[in-house]
Order: C-alpha cells, then sequence, then structure tokens
C-alpha cells in the first residue's frame, strides 16, 4: 500500500562539507525527479542551503535510498522518513521554520513553493504530495500567524549581518562584494538595501542580471572574470551563488591587495567572507589566515542561539500547532485510503442482495411493481444499518492506526465482539542504546522498570553505534544523532540518552518524554596513587573530558596540568594505569550504575565542583506522538527532575549551547520553588565567575537565562577590567 515517505539530508545530522556535495540546482532536480518518477506515483524534491529532501508516495525509500548511494555512502548522515505521519510532521515542521538554521525563518516557504512548481512542470505530483505541500504551506502560514515565532525570525542574511556587526565592521565604512545574483543574493541586497553602506559591488556569471540588481541596489555591476578590482577594495565579502566550488582560491586572493596597502593573505586583518553557497563559495583554507575571517553557513549556525532565545518559549506553541494540522491532514489521507475498501465492502454486501433478491422475488409469486420497489429499498436500508457498525469501526481503526495492531485484535473491532477474549500475542517495545558497558546498563535499568509497569509486553534491546563511539566526539549529538536516525526510520521505538548527551537542539519529530530521578550528580578524582586533589603533587597531570570540570579545579588547584582524555569507563582508567596520566575526573553517577564507585579516591560535593547540565538524569526519547508507548514510558517520568533539567538546559541554550563550554549548571526543584547554580569561565579558566539563584518554579527558564546572562556579564567585566589595568 502506498504511503507518504521521505529520505532527507540537512543541517541537523551533516556539515555543510557533507550538504555541498549533495546540493542540487534546478536542472539537477529535474534530472532527479525524472530518475525517480519511474519508482513511484508521486515525488518531489526540496534542495536548499540546509538540506537535500526527496518526499515520495510509494511504498517503501528503497529507490530513494539508491538516489542518495549515487553520490556516496552517506547513509549515516540521512533522516529516514519511513511512513506517512513521520514525513509529513517533518514537512510541515520545516515549513513553519522550525527545522531551519535560524529557526522561525519564513524564506523556506518560498522555496517550497518551488519545489512544487518544479514537480508540476515534470509531471511527478498528484493528488496527494499536491495537497501535503498546500497544507504544509498553510501550517508555516498559521504558525507565523499565530505565534510570536515570525516576529523574532530571522533569515541566514540577517544572522550574518549581525555576525558582521559582532566583528566589529561599521556599514557606513564598509565596501561590500555580493558574488551571486540567486535567492541568498537577493536576500542579502534586501538587508542591505535597510543598511547605509559606503560602496556595493554585485558580481555574476550573469553579467546583465547583476546590472540589474546593481541598479536596483544603487551598486555598481563587474565580470565574474574582473571582479579583483573590486576585491581590492572591498573589506566585507558575500558569496551567494550556486553550482561553483571553491570560487575564490588562495591564488585569487593573493591577486588582489588589500585597501590597507598590505596582500589581503599576507597582512592587515581587513577581510571577512561570509559564505552562504552551497556548495561553498570561498576556499575553506582561507580560515587558516589570521587575516581574514571566513564564515560558512555551519558558523554562522552557531550564532543563531542569540535568536532562538526571543524565539524558545513560541516553540513548543508552534509545535502544538504543527501537530494539530498533521493530525487534520492524517485524517484526509486515511480516510482517503480507506475509502476504496468501504467501497468495495458495500459492493460485495450489495452484489449479495441482489442475488438473493433474485431468488426471493419469483418465490413471492406474481408481485406488482410498487412491491419490488418497496422489498428493494427496505433491504437497502436493513443492509446499510447491518454495516455501518463495521464501516464506522474501519474508518475508526485508519484514524487510530490498528494496522500495526494484531489482525484478530482488528478483526474483533470490525465484527463488533470485542468481549469474545482470544489470545493475542504480547505488544513489543524496541529499544535503542549505544553499546557500551555503561550505555547498557542504564538501558537494561529501563527496560527492568517497564516491565515492571508492564510484564504482559516483550522487550528488545537494540546496539546502534553512534559517531561518538567512533571516536568523533566533536559533533552535535555524537552520541544521540545515530538512535534518533533510527527512531525515524522505525527500526527503534524508543532511545535511552544519557540527559548531558541530548543536544539543547530537539529534533522535530522526536520528543524526550521521561526524564527519570536524577542520580548522584557528583564528580569523582580516581588517582593513580590514592591521593586526593589537594594532595597530588605540583604538576600531576589530571585527565578529563570536558572544560567545565578543568575551569573549575584550576580554581582549587592551578598548579595542575589539564590534560584532554575520552573513552569509556574502562579505558580512562585504563589510560591512567598505563601512566598517562596521574589522575582522572569521572561523573560518580556512571560507576555507581557500574558497581565501580568503590574505585573513587574522592567524591566532589556540588559546592566544589558543579555538574554538567542533565549529569545524573536519563532520558527517553520517542516518536513525537501519542499511544500506548507514550502511555507507559510516561509513567516513569520524574517531575522535579524534569523541571530541574528544563532550568538547566534554557541555561546551557543562554550561554550558546554545546556541551564544550566553560559552563556548569545544576538545578534543585520542589513543586513550588527552584534553586539554580552556575557557572561560567573563559577557556582557559582565567576569568571565571559562579552565582546562585532561586525563585517559582513557574519562572525556572526565565531564571535560568538571567543566570546565564548575569554569569556572561560577570566574566566579561572581569576580562575589561584586566585590560584596562594594563592599558
Amino acid at each position: 500500500m502506498n504511503k507518504i515517505i521521505g529520505v532527507e539530508l540537512s543541517h541537523r545530522f551533516a556539515s555543510i562539507a557533507i550538504r555541498e556535495r549533495l546540493a542540487l540546482n534546478k536542472e539537477q532536480t529535474k534530472e532527479a525527479l525524472r530518475f525517480l518518477k519511474k519508482n513511484y506515483e508521486e515525488i518531489f524534491i526540496i534542495s536548499t542551503c540546509n538540506r537535500l529532501s526527496i518526499y515520495a508516495y510509494g511504498e517503501n525509500n528503497d529507490a530513494i535510498l539508491a538516489y542518495f548511494n549515487r553520490f556516496g555512502n552517506y547513509r549515516q548522515f540521512l533522516s529516514i522518513l519511513p511512513d506517512s505521519e513521520i514525513a509529513i510532521r517533518n514537512l510541515f515542521s520545516t515549513a513553519a521554520g522550525l527545522e531551519s538554521q535560524a529557526v522561525g525563518e519564513h524564506q523556506i516557504t518560498g522555496q517550497i513553493r518551488e519545489a512544487l512548481t518544479i514537480a508540476r512542470e515534470e509531471n511527478t505530483i498528484g493528488a496527494v504530495l499536491d495537497e501535503l505541500i498546500r497544507h504544509a504551506i498553510h501550517t508555516g502560514k498559521k504558525v507565523r500567524q499565530e505565534t510570536n515565532i515570525g516576529k523574532f525570525s530571522a533569515s541566514l542574511a540577517t544572522v550574518g549581518f549581525e555576525l558582521i556587526e559582532q566583528e566589529g565592521y561599521k556599514f557606513e565604512e564598509s565596501v561590500f562584494l555580493v558574488i551571486g545574483t540567486g535567492n541568498m543574493a537577493n536576500l542579502v541586497n534586501t538587508v542591505l538595501d535597510r543598511t547605509k553602506i559606503k560602496k556595493l559591488y554585485v558580481a555574476s556569471h550573469d553579467f546583465e542580471r547583476a546590472q540589474e540588481m546593481a541598479k536596483e541596489w544603487r551598486g555598481e555591476a563587474v565580470q565574474m572574470d574582473q571582479m579583483h578590482a573590486a576585491l581590492s577594495e572591498a573589506n566585507i565579502i558575500i558569496g551567494g551563488t550556486q553550482g561553483e566550488i571553491n570560487l575564490l582560491h588562495e591564488e585569487t586572493m593573493a591577486e588582489s591587495k588589500c585597501p590597507r596597502a598590505n596582500f589581503a593573505l599576507q597582512s592587515g586583518g581587513c577581510k571577512l567572507f561570509l559564505d552562504f553557497g552551497v556548495p561553498r563559495n570561498f576556499n575553506p583554507n582561507l580560515k587558516e589566515h589570521d587575516n581574514i575571517k571566513l564564515f560558512d553557513l555551519d558558523d554562522i549556525k552557531k550564532i543563531t542561539y542569540k535568536g532562538l532565545l526571543k524565539r524558545y518559549d513560541e516553540i513548543p506553541m508552534a509545535r502544538t500547532i504543527v501537530n494539530q494540522e498533521v493530525d487534520w491532514f492524517s485524517v484526509w489521507l486515511k480516510n482517503r485510503k480507506v475509502a476504496p475498501v468501504i467501497e468495495a465492502y458495500w459492493n460485495n454486501l450489495d452484489d449479495i442482495r441482489n442475488e438473493e433478491l433474485k431468488w426471493l422475488f419469483p418465490k413471492l409469486g406474481n408481485i406488482d411493481k410498487h412491491t419490488e420497489i418497496v422489498l428493494k429499498r427496505f433491504t437497502h436500508r436493513l443492509l446499510r444499518k447491518i454495516s455501518k457498525p463495521s464501516i464506522e469501526a474501519i474508518k475508526e481503526i485508519a484514524q487510530n492506526l490498528h494496522e500495526t495492531d494484531n489482525p484478530i485484535n482488528t478483526a474483533k473491532n470490525i465484527l463488533a465482539v470485542n468481549s469474545v477474549d482470544i489470545f493475542v500475542p504480547k505488544r513489543k517495545i524496541v529499544v535503542g542504546t549505544r553499546g557500551s558497558k555503561l550505555a547498557l546498563t542504564q538501558t537494561n535499568w529501563i527496560v527492568e522498570q517497564l516491565m515492571k509497569l508492564e510484564p504482559t509486553y516483550e522487550f528488545e534491546t537494540k546496539i546502534i553505534r553512534t559517531s561518538g563511539d567512533e571516536g568523533n566526539i566533536n559533533v552535535v549529538g555524537a552520541f544521540t544523532s545515530a538512535l534518533q536516525r533510527a527512531m525515524l526510520a522505525g527500526e527503534i521505538d524508543i532511545a535511552v540518552h544519557s540527559f548531558k548527551d541530548v543536544p539543547t537542539e530537539d529534533v522535530f519529530g522526536l520528543r524526550v518524554i521521561t526524564v527519570t530521578p536524577r542520580k548522584d550528580a557528583r564528580d569523582v578524582l580516581i588517582s593513580k596513587s590514592g591521593k586526593t586533589l589537594n594532595e597530588l603533587p605540583s604538576g600531576s597531570i589530571v585527565g578529563t573530558g570536558s572544560l567545565r570540570r578543568s575551569v573549575q579545579l584550576q580554581q582549587i588547584r592551578p598548579d595542575l596540568e589539564y590534560k584532554f582524555i575520552q573513552g569509556n569507563v574502562d579505558g580512562r582508567i585504563a589510560q591512567m594505569e598505563k601512566g598517562n596520566y596521574d589522575a582522572i575526573i569521572l561523573a560518580a553517577t556512571g560507576l555507581q550504575k557500574m558497581n565501580m564507585i568503590d574505585v573513587a579516591t574522592e567524591i566532589f560535593d556540588t559546592d566544589v565542583m558543579l555538574p554538567a547540565v542533565g549529569q545524573g538524569i536519563l532520558a527517553i526519547e520517542m516518536i513525537d506522538k501519542d499511544g500506548y508507548i507514550y502511555d507507559l514510558v510516561k509513567k516513569l517520568s520524574h517531575q522535579p527532575t524534569k523541571d530541574a533539567a528544563d532550568a538547566e538546559r534554557a541555561f546551557l541554550i543562554a550561554l550558546g549551547g554545546g556541551c564544550n563550554l566553560p559552563m556548569a549548571a545544576y538545578a534543585q526543584a520542589t513543586e513550588t520553588e527552584i534553586k539554580i547554580e552556575g557557572i561560567f569561565a573563559t577557556k582557559e579558566g582565567d576569568f571565571f565567575a559562579r552565582k546562585t539563584i532561586s525563585g517559582s518554579i513557574n519562572d525556572k527558564r526565565t531564571l535560568a537565562r538571567q543566570l546565564a546572562l548575569a554569569l556572561k556579564e560577570e566574566v566579561e567585566l572581569k576580562k575589561k577590567a584586566i585590560i584596562t589595568n594594563v592599558s
């Protein structure tokens, strides 16, 4: 049976270095549609700087995955959308701007409309996907009208311009060179039109289009192969063209002199590059030069948290609207699917009725026409009333997704004989986890708790290998992304995470529905010699995997050397035993769960060292929909811990997100009050601040943000004080 399905490569799981390899221009999109059309009844493609999304109406994703395989092995970066509800939710949330790098931006609406136009031109769109896209656009419009997310929204261009200001450039003194005349370049120039600048150059392969744009924005057009003079004069260069990788190489730059009399690659520090291109327009190696600042889309993504703070409170309402629209469209789709079933069922019954009437009429002898009509009407009415419960049950089954249940239950529902007791196999829940000893211990504990709540269910544990397990820990979601993709693909039902590993940026279509009661949130020191932190000799090497720990320890023992360490618990202890470290720092809760807490030399109270955000908390994540799995898993949730976790995450978001920041927060909540402690520091630990804030539980996020901003301000003041004293 056909369903709405899809596959997506997006900024959620893939860096720009990956996305640019699969970016499609308009002609390539048309070629892809023609290639895939033979496998699907309907199909359309969205190709933007943030994503390549392929949606289809068909039986499975196999042909789409085969298409992606033409580019290489990118399976680990793909989001699989295996069924209608997941695919619909993904598209609607995309249209609402919830999946964008700049959350809430409106440009995506036009990009979806363009995808629809291209699909219509290639005749690859039909009634189902046409209605899907139109309803997605409607959903995006509704979200922006009924929430303030649009009020605080920011396009990538406006975020980029905030970055220009942050880097200290004054618009009225700056000369801009915009390369390209496509959608992104248009958006850039729209922003420039609102801002007074010194001069604007526009370069493009389409010189006529460059002239039109330059005239409209009061600038000067230059030929692409003759833009070196403009490049020499410009101090802000913006790339917004498609289809050409590494437009500016180092050799190109070397031909252009900086206005301050030095070659841009040699000295002077005078040029800022903003690369909005996918593929990238500028050679990434330019970042290696001290006097050139280059920011690509991934760099710009990192600074969108400032705008996200303003939109943070609007996201839940936006999600509610998206979920409502998903439900509405799902009803439409399911009724559309079930209509042929109901029609066939009724036709079968009516055929039986007609056959029986043919048998009956001769038996009644010579009856008049009026009596014959009355009998036909009577049998028709009788059949309608007899079949009505079954037809209504079929509709209800379609809406409630009973097709995933045991077929015996489905038959009982249709025949309205639910009182009959028939053996039905256990419901099964597949639990995803990492394969480390600690992760398996945590997951087994969760499964045990769920089995106590519902012993009639069957549970299967499935190990998913993450990029963090491969040693690549410097990416967002290193320990969670693979599990999230597995949930979206329907391979697992729920995933168990250490809450501290869950990124602040949610994956739409998934939700963390349960946080378990917090265990020991403290950190411990394990030393090879058995000495405590204060007893370690000066110069001892302490291994830790986080800046949070090292900056706090530096306040106590600045004479020790803190070195980075990674690996699982056993691996880190083994590295210490080999002599690579004199001591290591680990989380107490992990050791306790593995019955290894006795190896700890010293346990630090939270007044000595604050834990990571979410440390000591387990989180259960699942597809964002109600049902028997949700009803069961929700029972494990602990509200005070959830309140504390919400506050700590709000603190983290306020400071820019990410676990590699020199910050920590620890919240303790009751039914009515919350207390939040936090620290923030420079990466070197030379400027450090610690504060506490308390208040009503209803203000948990606001309090957390206030604390974060106060800490950041204190660190900045300390830095300024030092600079002032030195000068």
